[in-house]
């Protein structure tokens, strides 16, 4: 085995590591999408109040300087199936929300600190499942023309590399 096939080898296992990294996040997302659609779909509606708005907290060491770039995060409350107080930490929820206003929420009543905020009519809305394929279709037409012109390189410069005239000699 050649050095250059050893080096196409390491290179397309690093291309394959990052794709599969992407699958695996990928996965994740359509998980999380799966389970937020039978929550709203199929999981109790009530009305839940905004009682704080928050941004998590970034050690200084691993962002510049300037405001925090994470998403705004929410703590809602609601009764729950047992009439007792129900916390949970929400997201996706509407940026305008602001501190006292009122949500529509749906939850599973075997897990009512799950819940989620319903937006608009989610049981139709298709448009974040297709642009989630469309990015990952994206993604592995990226990859796969990283891999192929990086292989390409690789032979190309294998088979100069393979001349007499190519190496100078002192």
């Amino acid at each position: 085995m050649t050095v250059f096939e050893v080096l196409t080898a390491v290179f397309l296992g690093a291309v394959g590591l990052v794709v599969l990294l992407g699958c695996f996040l990928m996965g994740f997302a359509v998980i999380a999408g799966i389970r937020r659609r039978r929550v709203v779909r199929v999981g109790e509606r009530t009305t839940a109040r905004c009682i704080r708005s928050h941004r998590p907290a970034h050690p200084a060491s691993t962002r510049s300087s300037g405001p925090p770039r994470s998403r705004q995060r929410f703590v809602l409350e609601f009764r729950g199936p047992d009439g007792g107080l129900v916390r949970f930490e929400d997201d996706s929820t509407p940026a305008t929300t602001r501190e006292g206003d009122e949500l529509t929420v749906a939850y599973l009543p075997a897990r009512p600190e799950r819940a989620v905020v319903v937006i608009g009519d989610e049981q139709t809305n298709w448009a974040e499942p297709v642009q989630m394929l469309a990015a990952f279709c994206v993604f592995l037409i990226v990859m796969a023309g990283i891999a192929f012109i990086g292989v390409e390189v690789l032979r190309d410069y294998a088979s100069a590399a393979s001349d007499p005239g190519f190496w100078i000699e002192p």
